[in-house]
């Protein structure tokens, strides 16, 4: 992450993205499969053994909170409303269109959400969050592109491969259809 993107990143955001990525922490905090979303395996084990090196306190409610407050959603588990056994961990799984794994420069996009205006007050747009915004999306533009253009050149030289490869078979089958009327020719019909 650039230091001017650390800069307009809150530091929950900053410490929750590492969290997330430290090795460590994985058996109670980690990226789904796609990367999309991350579990809280077991809260209390994490409330009691994680919480408390990344921020002043252990509560997990807090924690909860604090991901409510930046527009992050629980994703309701399949099995909520089922009677689980004493033994069964809930794992918690939390969504926010920005947080991504592998992708620390959209994290300058969430924003924490604001008290809804009352009447008579000004709306103020912030826009260097706006520009800034911008600019994480011209980065991820560009990067896209170059993929598309690196996946375009590979799917090239794919083809030609195959046509060199066709060319080569039917070399070889001519070669195997002159063979065999050659011998043809000499054993006889």
């Amino acid at each position: 992450m650039s230091k001017t993107a650390r800069q307009i990143v809150p530091a929950f955001l900053q410490k929750l993205y590492e969290m997330v990525n430290e090795p460590k922490n994985a058996e109670l905090i980690c990226w789904s499969v796609a990367g999309d979303t991350f579990f809280v395996l077991d809260h209390e084990r994490f409330a009691h053994e994680v919480l408390g090196r990344w921020f002043k306190h252990r509560n997990f409610s807090s924690f909860v909170r604090q991901l409510n407050m930046y527009g992050f959603h629980k994703i309701p588990h399949l099995q909520q409303g089922v009677l689980k056994s004493d033994d069964d961990k809930e794992h918690w799984n939390f969504v926010h269109p920005n947080f991504r794994r592998d992708q620390p420069d959209l994290l300058c996009l969430i924003q924490r959400k604001k008290q809804m205006p009352q009447p008579g007050d000004e709306v103020v747009l912030d826009i260097h969050s706006i520009v800034n915004g911008i600019a994480a999306i011209k980065r991820h533009q560009t990067t896209i592109s170059a993929e598309l253009n690196e996946l375009k050149r590979s799917n090239q030289l794919l083809w030609q491969d195959a046509m060199t490869a066709r060319s080569k078979h039917q070399k070889q089958q001519d070669t195997i259809n002159r063979i065999v009327k050659f011998l043809a020719g000499i054993f006889g019909n």
